[in-house]
């Protein structure tokens, strides 16, 4: 058994999880971490804890979206798709129809791990598109009544910048509705999974810390350089 110099011990995961990234170099693969092995795939829009015991409604939805256009043209001018606002509404915690992904799966495995002190098992997914571009047209309404039931789509940098994951989403039709990736065989067709034991995720996260994936650069400003130094002194 290894046993690294800051007392962490190794679990099988962490070898798993290189051995599965190891294999998924072609670009299509894409990456999202949850910090609760329990939680469904299911946009913040219509999950139960954000409806506040109200049914999911669409006309709600879109309401709220229009309320938070009118706010963030004050902030964002330079930013004025529907699309690039949802995702600028998404990285500041609205509820949305969207759910983050990212093509770098040590980015992934922080966010999955970053409470590694929680007691939770938490989970890596794993889908690969179908396609090899993903990208929206500059007028893609996310509201469109005749989309599909999910896709993938890409915000142009302009506002993928401000977001931690590089702006890449699943974007749901029916957030009120839990996505399996392997029945979504239009869009991908390949998905798989790593459940992550609660008391792995120390060591994931000390090695991502090692690996410059950490708050400083996820968060940034200050409180993630603070929370960055803050881990490397707790692990000296």
């Amino acid at each position: 058994m290894v046993t690294f110099s800051n007392g962490l011990i190794p679990g099988e995961n962490w070898f798993k999880f290189i051995e599965m990234i190891s294999a998924k170099t072609d670009g299509r693969w894409f990456f999202r971490g949850q910090g609760d092995a329990s939680w469904a795939l299911q946009p913040s829009a219509g999950r139960d804890d954000k409806l506040g015991g109200a049914a999911y409604r669409k006309g709600d939805e879109k309401a709220l979206f229009s309320e938070f256009q009118r706010e963030a043209v004050r902030f964002h001018p330079e930013i004025t798709t529907d699309l690039e606002l949802l995702a600028l509404a998404q990285h500041h915690g609205l509820p949305t129809r969207l759910l983050d992904w990212t093509d770098n799966p040590l980015v992934a495995a922080w966010f999955a791990c970053r409470h590694y002190d929680d007691g939770k098992p938490v989970v890596i997914h794993m889908i690969h598109s179908c396609r090899d571009h993903i990208d929206a047209k500059p007028q893609f309404d996310p509201f469109d009544e005749n989309m599909a039931d999910v896709l993938l789509v890409r915000v142009p940098l302009r506002a993928a910048r401000i977001t931690a994951q590089q702006g890449l989403f699943s974007l749901h039709s029916d957030p009120s509705v839990a996505w399996d990736p392997s029945r979504s065989t239009k869009i991908i067709d390949a998905y798989e999974r790593l459940d992550v034991p609660h008391d792995e995720k120390a060591f994931f996260f000390r090695m991502l810390h090692i690996f410059g994936v950490n708050d400083a650069r996820m968060m940034g400003g200050l409180d993630g350089v603070c929370d960055t130094l803050a881990v490397s002194y707790r692990s000296r």
